[in-house]
């Protein structure tokens, strides 16, 4: 094989890699647009369920704090101690600290149906 042999298929193999990386750049510029449309599609969607979504948990929080205030103290007393024992214990066994907000978070909403109910009764007291 002389050296004017050695330049042609060098310069064969050379068009095929760049047709190859020039197919490949092209497919992934083809695949990067279906991803974008794609991320679109589910931004719009979630954009549009979002509002109803946001106003379902406020009314199962606001439905789930109104059961807490029905209840009697001494539950709610429970309630809170158990929590607050379970979350100590984790904090203390070096849990997660997501696990233990997450064993902590029921005190939290007791005492805000605790608060917002003796607001209510001095609310009403003041009324009479």
């Amino acid at each position: 094989m002389n050296a004017s042999a050695v330049r042609q298929v060098s310069s064969d193999v050379s068009k095929t890699v760049v047709d190859a990386a020039a197919d490949l750049a092209s497919k992934a510029q083809e695949g990067a647009a279906v991803a974008l449309a794609g991320a679109r599609a589910t931004a719009d969607e979630v954009g549009t369920r979002l509002p109803g979504i946001a106003s379902a948990g406020a009314e199962g929080a606001a439905e789930s704090v109104r059961r807490l205030q029905e209840l009697s103290d001494p539950r709610l007393q429970l309630l809170i101690a158990f929590s607050l024992g379970v979350g100590a214990g984790l904090w203390m066994a070096g849990a997660p600290r997501l696990v233990t907000l997450a064993a902590l978070s029921p005190a939290l909403v007791v005492g805000v149906a605790i608060a917002s109910r003796k607001q209510g009764d001095q609310g009403r007291s003041h009324r009479r």
